[in-house]
């Protein structure tokens, strides 16, 4: 996107061509920095190394990702080599990058999806031979099947599973005290699968978290999650008594539940993590950079926080009916919703780049495939309408499917103005 930066850079916001996706470039820092702070203030009031692994899902884009792990920011207390990745292309597209620039930043790669079946697993053989250490997820005894019957992955080492387990979501996994469960696990310690699979240790993702509406229960479903993960390697424990509950890693984490970490009172967590954990604990997210609507109405984040818009232009106006047109369609917001009203919230240009509160005014209240219809929260104004090709911002209610609709990303500073332009490695 060479030709897009060089015909943009410098570029003032509303001199942007609309419909299109906007990163401020400093929000997206903090954003990274607080939450790797945020583990790395959790280690030391706990007193044990926790590993923080960084979903890229969201943006897709290399020079994202590498902010994540906490590169170019001054103010983070720590770095991590760890990605989640929720397509194969994702990390080979970030190991194609990491290798163009003669870097070695990721080489701790999990794949986010249960995939063990035969049209994957030669994709996820050659992937490990490319990084240091490769997980892959499991929940099926067919799964484990699969994996002995193809061998061990061209990286000449075992295959290291992590256990998916499910704690409420009922998206994927397994719930720990289920049978189900348990024949996966007596099944993955069988002699005939230890010489070719290790358990690498358990994963929880409490996803519905993100219907929680404060941040006192994000923190009681992080509980959950931790506890989730730690009986499940009790159970691996107690089929396997020579298993090393040392070595597993205990990984949670959603968005919402991470952000529990910014509470003061942790009490409750950190006397688990000390007093009862048997293995190690890692945290996982991955939309935190960029935050939307969603994350907004679990009340764990503010509206001004999110690092990212919808550029859109007011098209035509209503009066009779109170309404405005945009090109801010399905296409570029998707159908997504949440508690807030309407399909993306529309904030002024002059504020949207502060770190102040919004001032509401107006919503997308209908969308078809390029029209988007605005309302205003209040009453209908001649003075305060937007006039037709005023140019907007909308915050997404799901910034990670709505972000999916552009080939590309505008960077801007502080002031507004483009300094990059950053390609997603979209699709499969």
């Amino acid at each position: 996107m060479c030709d897009i930066l060089s015909l943009y850079k410098g570029c003032p916001i509303e001199d942007l061509p609309t419909p299109n996706f906007i990163i401020n470039e400093e929000k997206f820092d903090r954003n990274c920095t607080m939450m790797l702070n945020n583990v790395e203030r959790l280690s030391q009031e706990c007193g044990v190394p926790i590993k923080f692994r960084a979903h890229v899902k969201t943006h897709k884009t290399a020079k994202g990702t590498l902010k994540q792990l906490g590169h170019g920011l001054p103010l983070a207390e720590r770095t991590t080599r760890a990605i989640l990745v929720s397509t194969l292309k994702e990390a080979v597209e970030l190991l194609d990058y990491q290798d163009r620039q003669c870097f070695n930043y990721i080489d701790d790669i999990t794949y986010s999806l249960p995939c063990c079946v035969p049209e994957f697993i030669p994709l996820l053989s050659n992937l490990s031979k490319r990084v240091d250490n490769f997980q892959v997820f499991v929940d099926n005894i067919e799964h484990l099947e699969n994996l002995k019957k193809f061998g061990k992955p061209a990286s000449g080492k075992k295959w290291s599973v992590f256990i998916k387990v499910d704690m409420g979501t009922k998206r994927a996994g397994l719930a720990y005290d289920s049978s189900e469960f348990l024949n996966l696990l007596k099944k993955l310690t069988s002699p005939e699968l230890q010489e070719v699979i290790e358990p690498y240790g358990f994963y929880a993702h409490a996803g519905h978290s993100y219907s929680s509406t404060s941040i006192n229960d994000t923190q009681t479903l992080l509980i959950e999650e931790v506890k989730a993960v730690n009986s499940a390697a009790k159970v691996l424990c107690s089929v396997d008594p020579k298993i090393d509950a040392s070595k597993l890693t205990l990984s949670v984490g959603a968005t919402p539940t991470s952000n529990s970490l910014k509470l003061n009172n942790k009490d409750t967590l950190l006397k688990l993590i000390t007093a009862e954990l048997i293995g190690k604990l890692e945290i996982h997210c991955g939309n935190y950079c960029m935050y939307d609507l969603q994350q907004v109405a679990t009340g764990c984040v503010q509206d001004y926080e999110l690092s990212g818009f919808v550029l859109g232009t007011v098209l035509s106006s209503y009066p009779s009916r109170g309404e405005l047109l945009s090109n801010t369609g399905v296409m570029s917001l998707t159908r997504e919703v949440s508690s807030i009203k309407g399909f993306g919230l529309c904030v002024d240009l002059e504020q949207v780049l502060k770190s102040e509160k919004f001032c509401r005014e107006w919503y997308v209240a209908r969308i078809s495939q390029e029209h988007g219809i605005l309302k205003t929260i209040g009453s209908w104004d001649e003075t305060n309408a937007l006039k037709l090709g005023t140019k907007f911002a909308v915050l997404p209610q799901h910034a990670c499917i709505t972000m999916g609709q552009f080939p590309y990303y505008f960077v801007v500073n502080s002031h507004g103005l483009v300094t990059d332009v950053w390609t997603p490695f979209q699709k499969w």
